[in-house]
């Protein structure tokens, strides 16, 4: 059978099986297509990563036309790197160090009302990490700054802004010290 004929009878088979769905599993079909279609269908964009940089071929990044990593950064295996859905940017500057598992979000669901947390909305905000900073392993940075040369402990979670050089630890992390 030729191959044109065999994509003809399956597309056939397909519209039988369609016409027998319910009214509300057509609509339902029809929402999940579309929701497939604006995920996975869109040309993904890449990353800007330097030449210089090195990423763990088991790192992941989202939305990555919003994501850059700069010169000489590290970015360990495991790391989830998310750009914002249309306008934050998750960046990590020169020399920036991120362990294993470090997870960076532009922004954050809303938690408004009592439905689905996905219907509340997203909140974008850039997520950065500085020149020199190190990310211990496992930490998670929703929407915000870590400083040039600041160091964010292992299992942290980093909701606020860190200072340049400063040392921050702790769920939610909070400032202990200061690199001299």
């Amino acid at each position: 059978m030729s191959k044109r004929l065999d994509t003809a009878r399956r597309a056939w088979v397909a519209l039988r099986q369609l016409a027998q769905l319910s009214p509300d599993e057509r609509i339902a079909l029809l929402e999940l297509a579309s929701t497939a279609a604006t995920e996975n269908v869109r040309p993904r964009q890449s990353a800007t990563v330097s030449d210089e940089a090195i990423v763990s071929s088991l790192a992941s990044m989202r939305f990555a036309e919003r994501v850059e990593i700069g010169p000489r950064a590290s970015v360990g295996p495991f790391c989830c790197i998310w750009g914002g859905w249309s306008t934050a940017w998750a960046r990590v500057g020169a020399d920036a160090l991120l362990s294993p598992g470090v997870v960076m979000v532009a922004g954050n669901h809303g938690t408004q009302g009592t439905g689905p947390v996905r219907d509340a909305g997203f909140e974008e905000a850039d997520v950065v990490v500085g020149e020199g900073a190190w990310i211990g392993a496992h930490a998670v940075l929703v929407g915000c700054r870590v400083g040039a040369g600041a160091v964010i402990g292992a299992n942290a979670v980093v909701v606020d802004d860190v200072p340049d050089l400063a040392i921050a630890v702790g769920s939610p992390a909070r400032v202990i010290g200061r690199r001299q």
